[in-house]
């Protein structure tokens, strides 16, 4: 298959990317080359998801997009450049991404979600369905992202698949990992397999699923990957 990733030379995509181009021919769209070049022989197209124009040429001979644009990471929560840099990148990138790639025939498209579009993603009981309710800019956005992804399903019968990532890392940085969110956060073999899983997903539509190392299911409940794509979390941290 044909791939675009849109945004894939930052920190997911350095854990996505590598592992994607080992079954798809991969195109990395971004504003900067990858850092690790040559991302197992992906291709590099220098534009901005923000860009109609950059977008539609980026997506031509495209099958699927993979969509990991990030807003400014430094600045956490705080002013407002770093506000407007995850409405660019969460809402109006996905929209512009999202239409421009279907105006040029692509049918497919993974979304990388966040469960912070749950104010307090640990405490909920995923399997009645809780709608999103985050009202923090970084949440808040990558909700209204979910709906741009929505509406694109929709408007033009894209399959879509949301993967609602938790703190996903590199594996040794994973295994090293003491932080208080130690049994939820995921390690990058699991985030690029469900990466790969999401883009076997042809049926039209929009899904959102959980991916988390949380392997026992005590916090967070992946179960509806497993049976919607057959993910689930392989990683495991000596004990």
């Amino acid at each position: 298959m044909r791939v675009l990733v849109a945004g894939g030379s930052g920190a997911v995509g350095r854990l996505v990317v590598p592992v994607l181009a080992t079954r798809h021919t991969v195109r990395v769209m971004d504003l900067s080359p990858p850092r690790d070049e040559p991302f197992n022989g992906s291709e590099f197209f220098h534009g901005s998801v923000t860009d109609p124009g950059a977008v539609e040429r980026a997506a031509e001979g495209q099958d699927a997009v993979v969509y990991l644009a990030m807003g400014r990471k430094t600045g956490w929560r705080e002013g407002p450049e770093w506000v407007a840099s995850h409405f660019a990148a969460n809402v109006t990138g996905t929209y512009v991404t999202l239409q421009g790639c279907a105006a040029a025939g692509v049918r497919r498209a993974v979304y990388a979600g966040s469960m912070s579009v749950f104010t307090d993603y640990t405490a909920r009981d995923y399997t009645a369905r809780p709608e999103p309710d985050a009202t923090d800019a970084y949440g808040l956005t990558k909700r209204l992202g979910e709906q741009v992804c929505e509406a694109a399903a929709v408007e033009h019968g894209l399959a879509v698949t949301v993967l609602r990532l938790v703190g996903p890392m590199p594996d040794e940085e994973w295994h090293a990992y003491g932080g208080e969110h130690r049994d939820v956060v995921t390690a990058g073999s699991d985030v690029a397999a469900a990466f790969l899983a999401a883009l076997e997903r042809a049926e039209p539509g929009h899904a959102a699923y959980t991916i988390t190392g949380d392997h026992e299911r005590r916090v967070l409940d992946w179960s509806p990957a497993l049976a919607g794509l057959g993910w689930q979390p392989l990683a495991r941290r000596e004990r």
